[in-house]
Formats: structure tokens, C-alpha cells, sequence
């Protein structure tokens, strides 16, 4: 998140000293004494920074490490038995944090965490409250060896085990990392004011020792000491040290190598010690936050309106752009909407050229279509001369029957165009359309017999047709009931003279 200008401030025991980073570039405040006219001097100053996020450093002899081995678990398991665990070494303490440092690597692979906790805040207590007093959000409280563990980073060692030796305004800061782990930093007071570098030299001494009585890293191991060196002037100290013991592997980062790990000017190195840190702070978050959520509270409601202001300006930013694309859209298509009417009206120009071209027509062409619509649906009609011709082909198989009427009906009523079950339990077929034949047998002798034969012929006839559904008797030239009389046969036949009968065809419906 990028803000207008970010406070970074120092803390310790005497004194604090305060920086601003504004455009990516680090300017130095000053320095304010911790007595009532420095935190006045401070408050005047913090009226200039209403609102914005700072991030402070805690430099004190009051800071406590403890590794421990917990554990592997996840998720809400892992953080209740983080805050379980730091209540009870940390003692209920103000500002404490766990920072994860790995896992071990053999056995269980469990979690190693070292415990930072802030045993005495009187030092940093009355800053706090100047900055919430002053509307200035507190973003993280950390302590120095977190920026030292950063600065480590950086400087990029190749050594296992390394101290990293550096001055501030509160004394020597003395810090012990294994493979780029934190384990163990001091804060010592220089004893002389006059010459320090004799005390720096001592104390790195003191510090080997103690590592190697506590068995912090391994015995006769060699130990690579990191001086930062702002003002050049520890070349010759780390010869000595060289020279006295040769488990010690000591060597100065001069000012021109942390001007670039820090990212400042080279001048600005000489103007405080606390520089350096200071720098790396505003560059980068600390790896551990001591503030409780109830400090750092103001910050999140600040990063939560930084982060919809940046919501609102993307689709503020978003909606400019579609409206853009969509303006440009609608302008190509009234374009093409144009272009398309000039061709319509160049179309109907020809057209109306080709049509006074043609020769005049008979009628108008809302007439001949029209008639094209009157014969379009006449062919779709249903047409009797299929079915006649199927009537007139079973005539030249049977040429002894000669036709005397045909009645052609499309959808005759007497007919059910609903499936109707049959004798032997089947459905019929509906049919809409019905053919009704008479006719007569000639020449007819009296022989009815033969007559009865050839209307029998030709209605198998009728019926092997493939459009022909059924084919009924209505009458035949005499009555064929075995129950009645001869005299009764012969008036219950056709009235007519010779052997006349009628037929009824049923036609299956046009596929």
C-alpha cells in the first residue's frame, strides 16, 4: 500500500529518532530527548503527519528470546496454542510475539518459534500514546534484530553461523544468526565515550564465549562477525580481531555497501547511526509485529479505506474504459448502419432501373402471386384422379365391368376418422377420403354365378391396391343370404335389368 508519507521512528531508553519516507525517498526528522520538552517537541511535530501509518523500532535491554519446539498443527489449532503458549512464557506482557523459524529435521519435524517478548514498555509507552493522541496509526511495533535479520538477508553470507555488530543511538547491538535464523541478540551500553572501538572489540569476545558456554552453536565452530560500518573507521578493529582469534572471521560493511542494501545517499549514513535501520524499516515490513490488534487497530481501518478508495478508482477506471469501448462501438455501427442503408437505397435504385426495363406485365404482381398462391395450395389439395386411376386400373384387369357412376368424397362424414377396432381385434386405419363405384357386368347372360365371380375379381383388385384402405359391398345383383328364397334373392337384389352393384372404397390418407 502506498501512502502519502510514512513516519519510521527509533526507540530507545534515551532518546527516539524519527524519519519520513515520502516518494520512495528517506528524509531525517531529528532526534527528540525522552524528557517532557523532547515528546513536546515530538507532538509539534506529529501535527504534520495526521493520518499516516509509523512504524517503530524498539531498541532496549529489555527484550527477551526464548526458542522453543511446538508442535506441528495448522490453521485454528496452531494459532490457540501460539497464544496459549506466549501468555504463558511471556507472563501476560504488552507486546510479545511468536516468530516461526523452521522446522526441525529430524523426528517429528516439529515447528521451531522464537518468542520475542517486550518485558519493560516503559520506554516506549508514552511514544504510543503521543501517536495516538495525534491521529498517527501504528502500523508495527518491532524490535532491531527483526531489521538486523532483514539487513542479513541482504548482505547475503555465506556462513553458517554469523554476528551482526552494529552501533545505535540506545548502545552495540550484537546479533547471533544460524543459517539465517535469529537465536540470540544483546544490547550492551559502550563504556567509554572516547574510544569504542576497544568496548566493540571486548564485547564481540564476550559474545562468542557466551554462545559457546550455552552450547548455541557448536564448539571451535568459526564464527563470521559482521561490523556495519557508516563511518569507515573499523577496518583496523576487525584486523585485531583477526588476528586474536582465529575462530573469529570479522570484516566491516562500509558505507558505500549499506547505502546500497538500504537504499539512501551515502551522506545521509553520517548524520545518525540509526539511519541505516531506519531505512530498511521503511522499505520493507518487519518478519515480527509485537502491537497488539488493539494498537494497530486505526491502521486497518486505514488500509480498509486505502483499499476501497483503490476498489472505487479501479472501477471508476473500469467504467471509463467500457463507456470508451461502448462510444467507440456504437459509432463503427452507425457506420455500418449508414453504410448498409447507401447500399439498400443503391439496391432499390436498380431494382426500380430493372423493373421499368422488363416488359409490361398482363396484371400487377400483387395478382400473380396471388395466383401463385391459389395454385401452390390446390396442388397440396387432395386430387381424385389418383384415386381414379387406381379404380381404372383395376377396370383393365377386369374388363368385364363397366363403370355406370363414381362419387369421389375428401372427408366423408359417414366415415370415422378415428382407429375403430375390427372383428378380429385389430385397429383400422382411418381414412378420410371415399371413392363410391357402380357399375354393372356385361355382357350379362342370367349366369349370376359368373357375375357374383367377376365383382368378387374385381374387388380383390380394388383391395390390392397400395391406396386403397377397404373396399365395402353396399349391393350385388342378387342377394347372396343363404336364409332367404330364391324369389326373395332375386327382389333383393338391383332393381335394375343385367347384373349392376356398388362398391365403397376407402383411400388411406396422403402421406
Amino acid at each position: 500500500m502506498i501512502f502519502t508519507s510514512q513516519l519510521l521512528i527509533y526507540v530507545c531508553a534515551w532518546n527516539i529518532t524519527v524519519a519520513c519516507r515520502r516518494a520512495g525517498k528517506l528524509r531525517l526528522i531529528g532526534q527528540f530527548d525522552a524528557d517532557e520538552g523532547g515528546r513536546r517537541a515530538f507532538a509539534a511535530t506529529l501535527q504534520l503527519f495526521k493520518g499516516s501509518p509509523v512504524s517503530v523500532m524498539v531498541d532496549s535491554v529489555d527484550e527477551d528470546y526464548r526458542l522453543e519446539t511446538l508442535p506441528h498443527v495448522i490453521g485454528s489449532a496452531r494459532r490457540e496454542m501460539l497464544e496459549r503458549r506466549l501468555r504463558q512464557v511471556s507472563r501476560n506482557a504488552l507486546f510479545s510475539a511468536a516468530w516461526p523459524q523452521g522446522r526441525e529435521t529430524s523426528g517429528r519435524h516439529d515447528d521451531r518459534y522464537l518468542f520475542i517478548i517486550l518485558s519493560n514498555h516503559d520506554a516506549v509507552r508514552p511514544w504510543l500514546d503521543l501517536l495516538h493522541q495525534h491521529g498517527v496509526h501504528l502500523a508495527e511495533l518491532t524490535v532491531l534484530p527483526a531489521i538486523s535479520h532483514v539487513l542479513l538477508q541482504r548482505i547475503g553470507p555465506a556462513e553458517p553461523h554469523v554476528l551482526l555488530v552494529s552501533e545505535h543511538s540506545g548502545g552495540l547491538r550484537l546479533s547471533y544468526f544460524e543459517h539465517g535464523n535469529l537465536r540470540f541478540s544483546r544490547l550492551t551500553a559502550p563504556e567509554s565515550t572516547d574510544g569504542r572501538a576497544p568496548d566493540i572489540a571486548s564485547e564481540i569476545n564476550k559474545t562468542d564465549l557466551y554462545l559457546n558456554s550455552q552450547r548455541l552453536m557448536p564448539r571451535d565452530a568459526q564464527l563470521a562477525v559482521y561490523v556495519l560500518d557508516p563511518g569507515n573507521s573499523y577496518t583496523s578493529l576487525c584486523r585485531e580481531i583477526n588476528n586474536e582469534n582465529k575462530n573469529l572471521i570479522c570484516q566491516t560493511v562500509g558505507s558505500a555497501a549499506l547505502a546500497k542494501l538500504a537504499g539512501v545517499d551515502e551522506s545521509l549514513l553520517h548524520k545518525t547511526v540509526d539511519v541505516t535501520y531506519l531505512a530498511v524499516l521503511g522499505r520493507r515490513r518487519a518478519a515480527v509485529n509485537l502491537a497488539p490488534p488493539t494498537y494497530t487497530r486505526g491502521y486497518a481501518q486505514l488500509l480498509l479505506r486505502h483499499k476501497l478508495y483503490t476498489a472505487a478508482f479501479a472501477v471508476l477506471v473500469t467504467t471509463l474504459a467500457m463507456s470508451g469501448y461502448l462510444f467507440a462501438r456504437q459509432h463503427d455501427l452507425e457506420q455500418q448502419r449508414l453504410i448498409t442503408q447507401d447500399r439498400i437505397q443503391k439496391q432499390a435504385s436498380l431494382y426500380h432501373a430493372v423493373q421499368l426495363a422488363l416488359p409490361q406485365a398482363p396484371t400487377s404482381p400483387q395478382n400473380l402471386k396471388r395466383v401463385v398462391e391459389t395454385a401452390r395450395a390446390l396442388y397440396a389439395a387432395p386430387r381424385p384422379m389418383s384415386d381414379f386411376a387406381r379404380v381404372s386400373q383395376a377396370l383393365e384387369a377386369v374388363p368385364e365391368i363397366a363403370v355406370l357412376r363414381l362419387h369421389w368424397i375428401d372427408h366423408d362424414g359417414a366415415d370415422s376418422t378415428t382407429p375403430q377396432p375390427s372383428a378380429t381385434g385389430k385397429t383400422t386405419v382411418p381414412v378420410l377420403r371415399a371413392v363410391y363405384f357402380e357399375g354393372e357386368v356385361t355382357p350379362f347372360q342370367g349366369d349370376y354365378k359368373a357375375a357374383l365371380a367377376s365383382i368378387e375379381h374385381f374387388s380383390a383388385t380394388l383391395r390390392s391396391e397400395p391406396g386403397v384402405a377397404e373396399v365395402q359391398t353396399l349391393t350385388l345383383p342378387i342377394n347372396t343370404d343363404p336364409t332367404t328364397t330364391l324369389d326373395e334373392s332375386l327382389h333383393a337384389g338391383s332393381n335394375a335389368p343385367g347384373a349392376r352393384f356398388k362398391l365403397k372404397l376407402l383411400m388411406r390418407p396422403t402421406q
